[in-house]
Formats: structure tokens, sequence, C-alpha cells
């Protein structure tokens, strides 16, 4: 009867696993940027290469149907003057990326009076089959004396976020900087235990020494007129310990190249499948005060 028992588990087990695929993707990606598209060259390049990841994606896994709340500010004269929040609803790749085998390839054609990005990508990417934990998060900043979800950033202004799950786990936040370099922002510095736990069910609000004592508080800087950065969150109901990176000190976030925080993102989600990573852009403007 045990024995049965074990072979059933076994090959319960073993159907998990053959049925979550992992395969070599290739995708192409054309990106035309609109008269009206407030975007850098940069931006650009970036969203023409995430888009054609998506379709590699799509080409060998198919899509899901998901929703999300998408922030908007108005703004009059360089100034917001009303923020909007709708629900978009979007058909999404049916799997997670997990690295590049070939570095991805850019071109960009200015003809007819319009700007196209092309990308070609290449690299592996595992199957979703069933729905990960789903995650709450936003980021926001403090505006006439009120905590408001934000997705843009004046030069010094403070970051917090709020963050929920459905379960007992562990948090990591990482801010990409460009290129070149990746801050954690979670755990906090002082912690050298490299692990955030958090409980199911409870709202934290980070980066907030008001309501704790052990957080950081934390500022979007930029030295140019305008730079857009990347919030990744990592969350899972496993232990994980963040990335090896460089301690600043304890009022900074240690740091580590992109190229090297990239490494140990892809190596933690080929080993964790219940790993949940989730992005979100936001914009820095340094925009000069007025003597």
């Amino acid at each position: 009867m045990r024995k049965n028992i074990l072979l059933t588990l076994l090959a319960l087990v073993s159907a998990t696993v053959s049925a979550q695929r992992t395969a070599h993707v290739h995708g192409e990606y054309s990106y035309v940027v609109g008269e009206n598209d407030n975007i850098t060259l940069r931006e650009a390049r970036h969203k023409c290469i995430e888009l054609a990841k998506a379709q590699a994606i799509k080409s060998e896994f198919g899509e899901m149907i998901t929703s999300d709340v998408i922030d908007t500010n108005v703004e009059t004269n360089g100034e917001s003057t009303a923020s909007y929040f709708w629900e978009n609803t979007v058909a999404m790749a049916k799997g997670d990326w997990l690295g590049d085998t070939t570095e991805p390839l850019i071109s960009v054609d200015y003809s007819g009076g319009k700007l196209t990005f092309k990308a070609e990508v290449w690299g592996t990417a595992r199957e979703i089959v069933q729905a990960k934990a789903d995650i709450k998060w936003s980021i926001m900043k403090d505006v006439a004396d009120k905590r408001l979800p934000t997705m843009t950033f004046d030069n010094n202004d403070r970051i917090y976020m709020t963050f929920r799950a459905p379960s007992d786990g562990y948090l990591a936040v990482y801010l990409i900087e460009g290129d070149d370099e990746t801050s954690c922002l979670l755990p906090y510095p002082k912690d050298t235990g490299g692990r955030f736990y958090v409980r199911g069910g409870k709202e934290y609000v980070l980066f907030d020494k008001a309501i704790d004592a052990a957080a950081t508080y934390y500022r979007m800087k930029t030295k140019h007129p305008q730079e857009n950065d990347q919030i990744v969150v990592i969350y899972s109901p496993n232990p994980f310990t963040k990335c090896n990176d460089i301690t600043v000190n304890a009022r900074q976030p240690n740091t580590l190249s992109t190229h090297d925080f990239q490494k140990w993102l892809l190596k933690c989600q080929r080993a964790d499948k219940e790993m949940v990573v989730d992005k979100k852009w936001i914009k820095i403007k340094n925009t000069p005060t007025a003597k």
C-alpha cells in the first residue's frame, strides 16, 4: 500500500515538472515611435527588446489574460494637476523569460518621418502552468502632505512602497539604475541576514522610519534632466537570500553591477518556480529651479 502511494506521488510530481516546460525561444518586434510618445531613445530601445521577448514567449507558450491598474498623471505647463487610475486588461505572455542565449540585436530606422526600432532576441523561457501568488504593491511619494501612488519623481523626492502578499514569504526590492548599477533597497543596508520576512495578508509600508524604526529612507536622484529607472520586486513563499552586493554604508543601499544582478535573479528563478518577479518603470525629473 505504501509503495503504491509513493509511486502515485512520484507520478504526480513528475507530471507537474514535465508540464512546466522550458524551451529555447526566438522573437522579433518592431516598435514605431509615435508623434505624441514622450519617450527617450533609450526607453524605446528597452521597450522594443521587452516586447520582442514577450512575442517570443507567446509564440512558444501562448497568452493569458490579466488586468492591471494603471496610474497616469495629467500635466499642465510641466506641473502635475491630476492623477487618474483605470483598469487595463491585456494579453500577457504565458511564460517567464529566464535569460538571453545571445545578445539582442537592435536596429533603428528613420524613414517617411517615422522612427522605427526593431529588436530580435534569443533566450530560454519557462511556461507558466499555474497561477503564482497574487502580490499587491504600489510606489508612492509625498504630495501636498498626502502620500499618493506615483511613477514620476522630482529630483530628491523620497520614495515609499506598500506591499501585501497572500501568504507568508520573503521579499526583496531592487532599483535598476540604467545598464550599469543596481541598488538593493530591501532588505535594508543594516540587515546582514539577507532576508526580509513578510506575513500573509499584512500590508507593509516600506522605506519609512516613522513606521518601521529599522527602515531606511531613500531619495530618488539624478544628474540628468530626466532619468528612467526600474523598480524590481521579488517575492517567494520559499526562503531566498539577497544577492552578494557591496556595502557602502548604513544610510545608502548596497550596490552591484546590473549584469551580476541579472545573473543572480536568473539563478533564483530557475531554482524556484514559485518566485514572483514584478517590475515597474519610474521617471525622475531634474527640473532646474528658477533663480
